[in-house]
Formats: C-alpha cells, structure tokens, sequence
C-alpha cells in the first residue's frame, strides 16, 4: 500500500509538469538551470541531469573586488570544458562591492571576454553579489554595454524588491536569490515569509526574471573531504540533539569521523541543511502561477554524492527524474524466539527524513500479552500507549497495547537496527505502521500492516 500522507504534498511530478506546460506556451520560459559551484561532474551525472529536465548549466570562472576606478579580477582554474560539449553554459563572476563604487567596467570587460569565448554559443554573463551596493548596478549596466549584451545579476530576492525600479534597469536580466539555504553561501539570513513577500513585490516591477533556490548545506565544523553523513552523528547514541534557531546542533557524547576530520566527544555539530522535501516545497512556492513574470529557475549547486548532508545527488537526480520527495521506509520484524522481536527500519530511497526528536517512529501494536523489556539499540527512544480511533495515548507499560519507537533521523539507502522487544508471552497480533517527519514541516505516514508472527 501506499504512504498517506498527512499533511498536504503535492508530488514532484506535478510541480515539473506545471513548468513544462508552461515552457509548452513560451519556450523561453521556466527553464531549468543548475549552478556548478564544485567543479564539472562526470558525464553519467550530466546525462541524469540532461533526462532530469535541466536545460542549461552555471560555471564560476572568477571574483571581481570593485573599487571607485578600479576591478580587480581573479580568474579561476577552469576545468576541462570539452565534457560540457552540448550544454548551454553560462559564465559566472561573483562581484564584491560597497557603497557607490562601480569599479572599471571597461578593464574588466577587456578581461573577461577572452574567457567568455570559451564558452559555446554566445553565453552570456551571469553577475553574482551577496547584498546589494549602488555602485553594483551602475557597474554592471556598463559591462553590458561594453559587451553588447544584456548581463544578468543575481542578488538576494529583498534586495531586488527594495532596490529595483519598475521597469528594472537597463540591460540587466534580475535573478533573484530565493528559498533553500542561501546564507549557505553567505547571503543574508531571511525567513520564508520575507522571502515571499518579496517575491510578490519584485513581481510589481513588471521585469521577467528567474529564481535562484541554493542546496548547500551548512555545517559548524565544517566537514573534511570525505563528505559527512548526519547518520555518523545520529546512530548509536552518538550525540544529544536539539533542535537549533536555523538549523540542528549534536553534543557529542562520542568521538566522530565527520568526512575525514576527527571531532572529539564533549564538542558540539551544528548543520542546517535543503533536504529533497524543502526544496519541493520551496520550487513549488516559486513557481506559482501568481508569480508570471517568472522565467526560469536555478539550482544554486549541484548535491554532492552521499555521504554528504541534506539532499544528496542521488537524491537530487531522482527527484528530477519524477521520483517522490520523501522517503518511505519499511519495518523489518523477525521472531527470533515466540515472545522476542526483532525491529529495524530500512530505507531503500535516495531520501532522508528531517531531524526530529518524536517526528519520526515506527508503532507496534500487539494484543494478547504485555512487553517485558526493550532494548533500543540504534533507535533514539520509546513510549508505551494505546490507540484509539486513531489517537495515540501514552501510558504505563501494563496498560500497553502498543510501542512507538522514535528515531533523530532516518537515513538515505541505510537500516536502523538493533531492536528488541521482549514481550511476556507470545501475542496474540502485531502490527506495525510509520510515521517521518520532513524537511517543509510536514509528514509522511504508513498504513497499518499486520505482521505475520511465524516470520524469522
């Protein structure tokens, strides 16, 4: 049987089709760009992206400091080009300024053209600032002048709606950073609420212009070259968590391997991640139809692979490809002996839950005995209760006809295990459901399935 789900969440295939028809009425619009802030991957993951619908690609290709006459431009390293054979890509320049300082556009345009001949098919320039500045436009407008091209310039979304005339500015196609977790990358913190409020106002200046939603996670320390996985904080009773004012902190009660770096019991982890569900929600806000001046989107960096934080690639791809936002465990029960249980919870999606500390459990209903004993094992908790009309009630253990199981987290593709319920006697009937909470603040649930009690 399929999850139900208990609090409203439209699947991504929706979201993806409603741009499709929409880019079905202008080719131009709803285009799909994703930002590679690591680097080019290798071609399995650009064909994945390809068939995912992503239309066009974002490579960095340096900074530019700006000063009352003058731009200092650094050019990164670029790699091999020859992979992205076939791709629209769009170079991409991150611009630090202040004040009216509006730099030397000529000297920068003569700088950057050469590496933008590099680029197939007449790219243009994508212009990146974490916070607005007024010298920023008066720069930018210049360059594309020099260029004899329209440039885009990529700012936080309430900086646009502050800062943008009706009509915008000349020569400056507006992409507005939005949603996801952009302080990731140094952006200003915002909330959901002032994001779409902006959004609603930079709507009232009558300019197209795309969504930009940034995947990256944060994470305090950061994690060493091996990619960091929440499980390796999460299982066995590694760390005491608390939900933080943006993100989730872990005490550590052991020493970890956070991705190569080794962190010593007694210190604290903080991370604030996009898992798939935030970013279905957050693209689902973003193309409204009540935002029609919308053009594109972008995603502000490709996952990285697992082990990693948040929305893997993995997971990234799948949803893409019309896979569902969320994972969908299934509980694993053997009988070892008639009165003791086995319990694990396996997760064969690329999809992870969101922290919580009772949002995710597993429930074991039973009749015809009482539970003697529960060893947890990698799971956070339990309680006793009983349901009724579909009520969980907590209770003692002798007035028990049921166990809920808690977990901090359910892991992508991994088992929690190391369960074991005794119960007095043999029961009668056991069953089980499941319930995950998700990264937009809602939750998936299973239906209630009976296990059968001869199962080893």
């Amino acid at each position: 049987m399929k999850a139900m789900i208990r609090r409203p969440l439209a699947f991504c295939a929706g979201v993806l089709l409603a741009a499709s028809a929409a880019a079905a009425e202008n080719p131009r619009a709803l285009e799909h760009r994703v930002w590679l802030l690591e680097g080019v991957p290798d071609q399995t993951t650009l064909t994945a992206l390809r068939s995912g619908g992503v239309d066009s690609l974002v490579l960095p290709v340096g900074d530019v400091q700006l000063g009352d006459a003058s731009a200092s431009l650094t050019l990164t390293p670029l790699p091999d080009l020859a992979g992205l054979e076939g791709w629209p890509v769009t170079p991409l320049v991150w611009v630090e300024t202040s004040g009216k300082a509006s730099g030397d556009p000529g000297a920068f345009a003569s700088q950057i053209i050469p590496v933008r001949r590099m680029f197939k098919g007449g790219a243009t320039l994508l212009l990146a600032s974490r916070r607005y500045a007024p010298g920023l436009v008066s720069f930018a407008t210049a360059v594309a002048r020099k260029l004899g091209q329209t440039v885009e310039l990529a700012l936080p979304v309430q900086d646009l709606a502050q800062q943008m005339p009706s009509g915008g500015w000349r020569d400056i196609r507006p992409v507005a950073v939005a949603f996801g977790n952009p302080s990731a990358l140094g952006f200003p913190q915002t909330t959901l609420q002032d994001e779409r409020v902006a959004l609603d106002a930079l709507d009232a200046t009558h300019v197209a212009y795309r969504g930009a939603i940034v995947v990256n996670p944060r994470a305090t320390p950061v994690p060493g070259p091996a990619g960091a996985s929440l499980a390796s904080v999460v299982g066995g009773q590694t760390a005491i968590y608390r939900p933080g004012e943006r993100g989730d902190v872990f005490e550590l009660r052991k020493t970890v391997d956070w991705g190569g770096v080794t962190i010593e019991a007694g210190q604290s982890v903080a991370v604030e991640v996009v898992d798939t569900a935030r970013y279905h929600r957050d693209l689902g806000l973003l193309l409204r139809p009540v935002h029609p001046l919308l053009a594109g989107w972008d995603t502000v960096g490709l996952p990285a692979p697992e082990p990693t934080l948040g929305m893997s690639r993995e997971a990234f791809l799948a949803y893409l490809r019309g896979g569902e936002p969320f994972p969908r465990p299934q509980v694993v029960i053997a009988f070892p002996e008639p009165a003791v249980m086995r319990v694990s919870v396996a997760n064969p999606t690329p999809q992870a839950s969101a922290l919580a500390t009772t949002g995710n459990w597993v429930e074991l209903r039973f009749e015809g005995t009482e539970v003697r004993d529960v060893q947890l094992g990698d799971f956070s908790g339990m309680e006793y209760g009983r349901t009724t009309g579909g009520v969980w009630r907590g209770t003692v253990a002798r007035d028990a006809s049921a166990v809920r199981l808690y977990l901090t987290y359910v892991p992508p593709q991994a088992r929690v295990t190391g369960c074991v319920v005794t119960f007095i006697s043999r029961p009668r009937t056991v069953a089980t459901r499941w319930s995950v909470r998700l990264g937009d603040g809602g939750d998936v649930s299973g239906p209630l399935e009976a296990v059968p009690l001869t199962t080893r």
